[in-house]
């Protein structure tokens, strides 16, 4: 094998191809899929880190874990498949997801600035990445 066959090689592989958008949106799908775990797994936890308690809704904590996996799992498949419109669309669309968390933990907690700041500092990252991911190059 000589070095333009091993370059040709290492620049084909699924997360060099990315670029750095692509991989934060791979990781952004990671995270989600780890807290939709964690609703599913532990659900008392995630909930009070959420910023909400469960408070007898264990429902509401079955639907949150199932929304963060679908959605996580959708921004990976995007992120792997280079589909970057695809994966751009579903940012910031869903950015909208955080918003209304936050607004569901302001109308449960109040002005609570450490839940808050999760909740609209992840919107923000959202709109970020999907228009960094529709800005980039193929």
């Amino acid at each position: 094998m000589n070095n333009a066959t091993i370059a040709s090689s290492a620049s084909s592989l699924p997360l060099r191809r990315l670029g750095g958008a692509g991989i934060a949106t791979l990781l952004t799908g990671l995270t989600l899929c780890f807290i939709g775990a964690r609703f599913l797994v532990v659900p008392g936890t995630a909930a009070a880190a959420f910023g909400v308690p469960l408070a007898g809704l264990a429902a509401y904590a079955v639907a949150k874990g199932v929304r963060d996996l679908s959605v996580g799992a959708l921004l990976i498949a995007f992120a792997l498949l280079g589909e970057r419109r695809a994966a751009a669309l579903t940012l910031l669309l869903g950015s909208v997801i955080p918003v209304v968390d936050g607004a569901i933990v302001l109308a449960w907690r109040g002005a609570h600035a450490g839940y808050l700041a999760i909740h609209w500092g992840t919107a923000v990252l959202c709109i970020a990445l999907g228009v960094l991911q529709l800005r980039r190059r193929a």
